[in-house]
């Protein structure tokens, strides 16, 4: 399933499906701030996590920029190394 023909409200186990990992992964990162790389979601019922379509691609935008972001850190540090030797 494509990110454009998932619901409005995302399950876990959507989530889950669209990026190759399992519910329990997700529900994990739905336990974790969306500082710290959470996934925002609100509660249904006693044991139900969902999120909105939303609010998951602002997420996955969040991880894009974080890896660009890691990833060019890392390429000046080898450049930085490369150009001491």
């Amino acid at each position: 399933m494509t990110l454009e023909e998932m619901p409005e409200v995302l399950t876990a186990q959507h989530i889950a499906d669209y990026l190759g990992l399992s519910r329990y992964t997700i529900y994990e990162h739905f336990k974790l701030p969306i500082e710290m790389g959470g996934i925002p979601n609100f509660q249904v019922g006693k044991r139900s996590r969902k999120t909105l379509k939303s609010d998951f691609i602002l997420y996955l935008d969040r991880q894009r920029s974080y890896r660009d972001e890691v990833s060019t850190q890392r390429m000046k540090k080898i450049q930085g190394v490369r150009s001491i030797s």
